[in-house]
């Protein structure tokens, strides 16, 4: 069921971008931008969001769908259509770029709620190998051999923790 849902606004992401940029630059039916949308979220989910969005993270399954997108609309289109290159190449790129703006928020999506391991809940949106170490702080002033600075430190801080004079009452 979750891989339903996504794929549904997988669909719906892809058809949307379809239908807002193809009709700038080519002459095409609504029903050729549905099948074609029907077919280019079936690949791209399979590919870009089941194999390489798990192994590789999100911003190279988001390059991978920008490079599908691309190359879909470049020839899965062109070769039905004999247009001048630069109206399907425009086509294919600003389709490509609006898609890939949109399935950076769809692939969090689908880390989050579709490709969770059994047993954890809250998948985190980027992997474990990007976590980094925390530890305390240390007065470096108070980590020097010579007892002498170590009090004029606390001197100092002894003067900047002192109250402010409070102001005259008029």
């Amino acid at each position: 069921m979750r891989h339903l849902l996504a794929l549904v606004l997988k669909y719906l992401l892809t058809a949307t971008v379809m239908f807002a940029i193809l009709p700038l630059f080519l002459r095409i039916s609504s029903a050729e931008i549905l099948w074609f949308s029907l077919w280019l979220t079936l690949v791209a989910y399979a590919l870009g969001d089941l194999y390489v969005l798990r192994r590789l993270g999100n911003v190279s399954a988001t390059i991978a769908d920008f490079g599908l997108v691309f190359v879909a609309v470049w020839i899965g289109i062109g070769a039905f259509y004999d247009i001048a290159g630069a109206a399907i190449l425009s086509a294919a790129f600003f389709s490509a770029l609006l898609t890939a703006f949109g399935e950076l928020l769809f692939h969090a999506y689908v880390l989050r709620f579709v490709t969770v391991e059994h047993g954890e809940k809250d998948a985190p949106l980027i992997g474990r190998q990007w976590q980094t170490e925390a530890a305390e702080e240390f007065d470096v002033r108070a980590a020097r051999p010579d007892g002498n600075d170590r009090e004029r430190a606390e001197q100092e801080d002894e003067q900047h923790h002192q109250e402010p004079p409070h102001p005259p009452i008029l």
